[in-house]
């Protein structure tokens, strides 16, 4: 009996190294269902799997070891050099804790880039692989919708009325939806897929745009139409994809009343369980509506054929009609007094939030943030440290002592700034070199005009879109976004249009000994396996301090020995030790903490109130006004030093309720 065609197609996906593939898209979806990633108590578990899994390939699948392409090669030998000198910078770094992380976290990607960069992929496990990771995260955001929707309390769902479900922030929310959407999309026009999986592609595709919606990214307003000219620039049959954009978009723009009405309740504190209820609705009928339009035009796509040349240049015609259009509206833009329009949008972007109930969506509040502030500190930071910078993820104690603003950022909004603040010119160059080369290595795709090199083009649009709205934002922390991005560049430079062969001319590691090859291993894995577990220490005794205090002082001290950078360990061990008002401990805590980092305001604060309350009133005055220096906006040190100055008693316990609720009242931002 013969075997049908479509059967025939996923068992030549399924073939190894399918699997593989599989695996690491399947490690995305978890972190992106898990706050995309972003608990250290998450992502370290996910990238000693995902190493565990690129030595496995390495060393058992021999189609691996055949060679690399050499523009692929200089990607990960860059991004290797990043990696390695975002690792050198712990020395240098007032946070060495905090550096040892974000240099674990880029090690983690140069881990993800080259997994899916060195494997031979088959060409029939492409569109699966990319697609797989839509469907994941849509099914996540279904889920977190109707659970806000029918569960009785949205506000673990919503920040301020916008969607922050799975990632815990409504900006990396959004990315997460529409860096998802791009490969669903394009399958859905291409006439190569089954008219049902078309469908089903095109509906997804909805779904993840209209959760973006409910997230109310400004952000996205400027980064998804930029990215939507690199969609229809990169990827083949471009006619097609136009309908795949016009359809989604439309669709959007007729669901946008349900999808926008729950900001307004709950942005004021009401009940919106009727405006979530309508919101469920809308695109539960909107994506059957599109899977079942799509599904009839794709069979009837069957049989009609238009010439490809007149496809081609009808594409290419709209393409450039949009670019004049973004000119046109440029031109009527600078013909009516641009200079106070500009100054204007200027003045409202530097002028911080605005209350979020001043305005009946979130996108038409205004360009009003902290970014500005956010930014000049990391500019700051390059021009005092232009060659080597600050040191990875270090911001947030920099910023804290120069901030303008009463927000209180871990870091500081922005790739570029990122990149050149924290790693400056030497690390510039090397990430500004894998990018180059990563680009050269994913170009070789563009040679091809079928289903597979559309759909490896449209993670390249994903990632192009993660790059831009990054660029304003804080998503290289979060390695659920940050992973698939880089992976689905990787995929465009790993595949090539032979199927599995590799290229004879890519370079051979025969010189890189086994030994040597575990010895690096070994390494990355300790790196991540010791901080993994101190962190998941330091939760447990958070957790169970107020049932078993010994025990969660042990596990303080364990977390110590493993991360011997971090003061984290010490700053929980004394907040526990002032509930349980056990002074002693938590001075002996608070200075193990500042003998780690010293530029803790907090742990000043804190040793500062234990201090006064053992009848130290100078020391305890000298270290609020050390607080001070590292964090001159805080209001509460001023308070706390006035009663000490007036031999007063300070409330532990309301100070800690007061940054509790600070804490709670910042996040969404």
């Amino acid at each position: 009996m013969t075997e049908s065609p479509t059967r025939a197609a996923l068992r030549e996906a399924a073939r190894p190294p399918f699997l593989v593939g599989a695996l690491a898209v399947g490690v995305f979806v978890v972190w992106a269902a898990r706050d995309a990633g972003f608990a250290a108590t998450t992502w370290y578990p996910g990238a000693l799997f995902l190493l565990g899994l690129l030595a496995v390939v390495l060393a058992a699948y021999p189609p691996a070891r055949r060679g690399i392409p050499p523009s692929t090669l200089v990607a990960i030998a860059f991004l290797a050099g990043f990696a390695a000198w975002s690792a050198a910078s712990i020395a240098w770094s007032d946070a060495q804790g905090t550096a040892w992380e974000g240099a674990n976290r880029t090690l983690l990607y140069l881990i993800v880039y080259a997994l899916f960069a060195v494997v031979p992929w088959r060409r029939a496990s492409i569109v699966p692989l990319l697609t797989s990771f839509s469907v994941g995260v849509a099914a996540i955001g279904v889920i977190e919708v109707a659970r806000a929707a029918y569960g009785g309390d949205p506000s673990r769902f919503f920040i301020y009325g916008r969607l922050d479900a799975p990632a815990g922030y409504p900006n990396a929310a959004c990315a997460l939806y529409v860096l998802a959407a791009w490969p669903a999309a394009y399958a859905a026009v291409r006439r190569e897929v089954t008219p049902l999986v078309r469908g089903a592609a095109m509906a997804i595709a909805t779904v993840l745009a209209e959760l973006a919606v409910l997230t109310e990214s400004r952000a996205s307003l400027i980064a998804v139409p930029i990215a939507v000219l690199v969609y229809l620039a990169l990827v083949p049959a471009r006619l097609r994809a136009l309908l795949s954009v016009l359809v989604v978009g439309g669709t959007i723009a007729a669901a946008q009343g349900p999808l926008l009405a729950p900001y307004s309740p709950l942005t004021h504190r009401l009940d919106a369980t009727s405006e979530l209820h309508d919101a469920v609705t809308a695109i539960a009928i909107s994506a059957a509506a599109v899977m079942l339009a799509w599904t009839a035009f794709a069979l009837v796509d069957r049989r009609v054929h238009i010439h490809e040349r007149f496809a081609r240049t009808f594409a290419d015609g709209a393409l450039g009609v949009g670019v004049a259009a973004a000119l046109v509206v440029a031109v009527v833009f600078l013909s009516g007094s641009p200079g106070r329009r500009i100054q204007h949008a200027w003045h409202d972007f530097r002028s911080g939030y605005r209350s979020p109930t001043s305005a009946s969506s979130h996108f038409s509040s205004g360009l009003g943030n902290n970014r500005y502030d956010f930014w000049r500190v990391a500019l700051q930071e390059f021009r005092d440290h232009p060659v080597a910078g600050v040191g990875a993820d270090n911001f947030a104690e920099d910023y804290l002592a120069a901030r303008k603003s009463s927000e209180e950022p871990l870091y500081p909004h922005s790739l570029e700034l990122r990149v050149l603040a924290q790693t400056g010119l030497v690390g510039a160059a090397l990430f500004a070199g894998f990018v180059c080369a990563a680009i050269v290595a994913a170009a070789g795709r563009f040679r091809s005009r079928d289903v597979v090199a559309g759909v490896t083009r449209a993670g390249l649009a994903a990632t192009a879109y993660w790059a831009i709205h990054g660029s304003i934002d804080w998503f290289w922390e979060f390695p659920g976004l940050t992973a698939p991005a880089l992976a689905w560049l990787g995929i465009a430079g790993a595949w090539r249009d032979s199927g599995a062969s590799r290229a004879v001319e890519g370079v051979r590691f025969r010189r890189v000994t086994p030994v040597v090859g575990t010895l690096v291993a070994a390494a990355l894995a300790a790196s991540f396996a010791l901080p993994w577990w101190s962190a998941a220490l330091q939760n447990r005794a958070a957790r169970t301090w107020r049932s078993s205090p010994a025990s969660a002082f042990h596990d303080l001290h364990r977390a110590r020995q493993l991360n011997p950078l971090s003061p984290d360990p010490d700053l929980i061990e004394g907040a526990i030790a002032s509930r349980l008002d056990q002074l002693g401990r938590m001075r002996r805590a608070f200075r193990r903490a500042l003998g780690r980092d010293d530029h803790l305001w907090y742990a000043h604060f804190e040793l500062a109130v234990a201090e006064a309350a053992t009848g130290r009133r100078r020391s305890a005055l000298a270290l609020l006004e050390q607080a001070r220096l590292l964090d001159p906006r805080e209001t509460t040190i001023r308070t706390v030093r006035s009663l000490v100055l007036a031999r007063k008693p300070v409330d532990r316990a309301a100070i800690d309720r007061l940054f509790l609720e600070r804490v709670r009242g910042r996040i969404g931002r």
